[in-house]
């Protein structure tokens, strides 16, 4: 629905106007820095996807939000040494971001690092995406660009910033994506990446690129008899079967605590305490 000039792709020229450009970086201006998140990519769209993703009444976006502060702006201060983390996390099934149980899990993951950061007085920005961008001709490779070049942007923008990426099921696959791509220039400022149960079935997108330089910490079960994640085994990786952990039966809806699955581990508690303690146990 950012297809400003209506030539069924999303780049450049989509924002020659930063005035009508929405605030991508929540920071209550319509300006520039919001247009470099439409300069950076190119994304071929779909035209009858697209009509049906963005017409009125629609609840099929957003797939892209900061969720910094409680949409409070997302700058950072670099002066005097302060530092910043960018924290990235990616849901498998999203729908409409607005909806605050789209990727439940995966927020309340990245709440939880985001209180382990500030009570370290370390500033922090946090976005939540979606492993597709649905009006696109590619929806998976589409949103591997979209934030790859969002990660790229905020980086860019700020000095001190540094950045985790966390993903579950298919946004697992995009969070090794966005490293993959960024580790040749960035490796020294990406913190890690936390797969959650990342699953291959049904993307369309690169499944091959994961990182080799940054660290992976790869979390899997094997509850499930559809979907399930699986170790993998590379020189940066470390990998945790977390099949023994326990999560609310109904996911972020709540009921009794069973062995964690595909759908509900990324509502598991002692995953969630796992992955922070993780993190922030990281230079």
């Amino acid at each position: 629905c950012l297809d400003a000039n209506g030539d069924h792709r999303l780049n450049a020229a989509d924002a020659a106007d930063p005035s009508k450009v929405p605030d991508f970086n929540a920071d209550f201006s319509h300006d520039a820095q919001d247009a470099a998140f439409l300069r950076g990519i190119d994304i071929p769209l779909d035209a009858v996807k697209q009509a049906e993703a963005c017409k009125s009444g629609s609840k099929r976006a957003p797939e892209y939000l900061v969720a910094h502060g409680f949409l409070e702006s997302s700058d950072v201060d670099c002066d005097s040494g302060k530092q910043a983390v960018l924290l990235v996390g990616v849901g498998g099934g999203v729908v409409n971001l607005r909806d605050r149980e789209d990727a439940a899990g995966v927020r309340s993951v990245i709440d939880a690092l985001q209180k382990a950061y500030d009570d370290r007085e370390v500033q922090t920005i946090g976005v939540i995406a979606g492993p597709a961008i649905v009006g696109a001709q590619n929806v998976h490779t589409a949103m591997e660009e979209w934030m790859t070049n969002a990660v790229r942007v905020y980086l860019d923008r700020f000095a001190c910033l540094r950045v985790l990426l966390l993903g579950h099921s298919h946004g697992a696959i995009t969070a090794d994506v966005i490293a993959s791509r960024l580790e040749g220039e960035y490796s020294a400022r990406i913190i890690q990446v936390v797969d959650v149960d990342r699953v291959e079935t049904l993307y369309i997108g690169d499944v091959l690129s994961r990182p080799k330089q940054v660290r992976i910490f790869n979390i899997y079960e094997k509850n499930d008899a559809v979907l399930a994640g699986a170790p993998y085994d590379a020189p940066n990786v470390a990998n945790w079967n977390a099949s023994e952990e326990m999560a609310p039966r109904d996911g972020q809806d709540g009921g009794p605590l069973i062995k964690a699955n595909h759908t509900t581990i990324d509502n598991s508690k002692s995953v969630r305490n796992a992955i922070v303690g993780e993190v922030m146990a990281l230079p």
